[in-house]
Order: structure tokens, then C-alpha cells, then sequence
């Protein structure tokens, strides 16, 4: 036996499940039967850390299932589904499970390795440690199914066991994968004398709701507004008013498709010019890094000399803050 000795609160949406430390067998499953302890090395791997996971519970689960995700911004559990094949000459699962965390009726078991020569070993594709399993079925029989996610140990082992160990078995896990990000720094108007902001978004991100939880100031105060034509004030995230406008220096491509509306307003003119309400970060493969230059016509020398405002009143504040 192993002990593990991690108390870890999972966050949840709607309520925390509590996983306290936990006494897992780790062995051999052969035709559902757990074989004596093995001796195991932990992995120093992200994924076998439960602190890196949290346990779900919707109020639409009448049934009470729990859902494993990631638990950082920075990660996402993803599945992946793999078959391991099995006969009446070699009914092992070939896997080493490790049970990193449980409370009661809830617990994570996750692969901590394979048996060396097993039919683990032969699956449809590779199984690594922290997999945590979620789900698993005969080969060819899916009515066969059963979940194994947020179960405790015993019970996981259970209903493996209720499978036939004569055929293959379609293995489910979650594991743990790094989500590409972007580092994204906003510069400021040369008058305003402030240092760089620094952030870091995920896909889907909003350029505006990020840069303002960040403390950006975003908006440019003497901006005329394009759905008015005169007058200042943002028109608070509608895509109306432009006064959000930021170049984007580096990273044009990181960011979404501008609407059509978008490109009447700014992209015609100024083709690396988006409005931060309406432009969210990816689709993307890998990490970005992007420069947004906020009230970009705040910049010295973004207005001629000879430019004025609907009051007369110079439009060039070279200097000026």
C-alpha cells in the first residue's frame, strides 16, 4: 500500500467536494481482480498532484455524479478514450492505479503507471501517468458501460470487475493538458509616463473585460464617439462607440475575426486597429505573444498639427497628457 498525504479542498460551481488523504492499493487488475500490492514509484507528474483537479456536482445530477475537471485557469482536462484488448489467456488490465484522493463516496483514481509486458502496454494509444479514469465498457458492447468518474477507489475497482475479462475493454480517461496561452503587454500613451501592463489570457479571453480586471485604463477620454459623432463617454462594451480602440502592435492574428460592423469603424482606416469590447483571443495552437498600444490616438504624432476637434481646439497633444 501507498499512502498519500495531500488534504485538498476541490472547488466546484455550485458546491466543494472535500478529498482528504487516502490509502490506495496499487496492483494488477486481472478479470477484475485486484492482485497483491506492487511496489511503485511516485512520478513527479502534475497530474497525480489532486490539487490540480476538482469534483463537479451540478444540481441537475439527480443521480449525484460527479464531473473531474481542471483546476487552474492554465489547464483542461481533456478525454481521452483508448482500447486495451483482453482474452481468457490474458485478462490483465496491465494497469497501475493510484487512488491520489477520496472522501466517502468520492474519490479520483488515476494511472500511476503500466505493468511492464501488460496488455496496458498494447493499448490503441498511449496511457500516461495521471490519466484519471472516467468511464469504461466491453469492447464492441457500449450498453456495457459504466462511470468510474469521481469514484473511490473500491468502488472503481468494482465495477471494472463487472466487466468480462474474455474481451477488450474501451478505456476513458480525463487527462490534464496545458492550455496554450498568450502574454499579452498593453503600452500607454508616451505622455502618461507609465510603465507596461503584463497579462496572460486564455482562448476566448475579451480583450476589454481582461484589460479592465487588470486595472487597464482602457478608454480614451477625448475620443469622439462613432455612433454619435460628437461627444465623449464609452457605450460600455456595445461595440458602438469606438473609444476602446487599441492597436495591436504584435499578435494581429492571435486575436478573433473582426466583425463586419468592426471594420467599418476602425480596420478600414487602420488595419491593426481593434475595438477591445469585441476582440477575444484564438482560436489558437500555441502560445502568442501580442502588444496592444491602448488609446492609440492619445500617441505622439498620431494627429497632424493642422487637425482640430468639433470645438476648434487642437487634436495634437504631443507631450500633453
Amino acid at each position: 500500500e501507498h499512502h498519500r498525504k495531500f488534504r485538498i479542498g476541490l472547488r466546484a460551481s455550485d458546491f466543494a467536494v472535500m478529498l482528504f488523504p487516502s490509502t490506495a492499493a496499487f496492483g494488477l487488475l486481472l478479470s477484475g481482480t485486484p492482485h497483491p500490492p506492487l511496489a511503485v514509484r511516485v512520478r513527479p507528474t502534475m497530474s497525480l498532484d489532486p490539487a490540480d483537479w476538482k469534483l463537479l456536482s451540478r444540481r441537475d445530477q439527480v443521480d449525484g455524479a460527479l464531473t473531474l475537471a481542471a483546476a487552474e485557469a492554465g489547464t483542461e482536462a481533456q478525454v481521452v478514450t483508448v482500447t486495451i484488448p483482453r482474452s481468457d489467456d490474458a485478462p490483465s488490465l496491465g494497469l497501475l492505479l493510484d487512488e491520489i484522493a477520496t472522501s466517502g463516496d468520492a474519490g479520483i483514481v488515476a494511472v500511476e503507471g503500466l505493468v511492464e509486458g501488460g496488455n496496458g502496454e498494447k493499448a490503441t494509444a498511449p496511457l500516461l501517468p495521471g490519466d484519471a479514469l472516467v468511464a469504461a465498457a466491453e469492447e464492441g458492447k457500449p450498453t456495457t458501460g459504466v462511470s468510474l468518474e469521481g469514484l473511490p477507489f473500491d468502488s472503481v475497482v468494482e465495477r471494472l470487475s463487472s466487466l468480462s475479462s474474455a474481451v477488450g475493454v474501451v478505456v476513458s480517461v480525463k487527462r490534464l493538458v496545458r492550455k496554450p496561452r498568450a502574454t499579452v503587454t498593453v503600452r500607454f500613451p508616451e505622455a502618461e509616463g507609465r510603465e507596461d501592463a503584463r497579462m496572460t489570457l486564455y482562448q476566448g479571453a475579451n480583450l476589454r473585460r481582461a484589460m479592465l480586471s487588470s486595472g487597464v485604463a482602457l478608454n480614451d477620454p477625448l475620443a469622439r464617439r462613432f455612433d454619435a459623432g460628437v461627444g465623449t463617454g464609452d457605450c460600455g462594451g456595445e461595440g458602438t462607440c469606438c473609444t476602446c480602440a487599441v492597436e495591436v502592435a504584435k499578435g494581429l492574428d492571435a486575436l478573433s475575426e473582426p466583425s463586419s460592423q468592426e471594420v467599418q469603424m476602425v480596420a478600414k482606416r487602420f488595419p491593426r486597429w481593434r475595438l477591445a469590447c469585441k476582440a477575444t483571443l484564438g482560436p489558437i495552437e500555441q502560445d502568442e505573444e501580442i502588444v496592444l498600444k491602448v488609446q492609440p490616438r492619445n500617441w505622439d504624432g498620431f494627429y497632424r498639427d493642422d487637425e482640430v476637434d468639433v470645438d476648434g481646439e487642437p487634436l495634437a497633444r504631443d507631450g500633453k497628457r
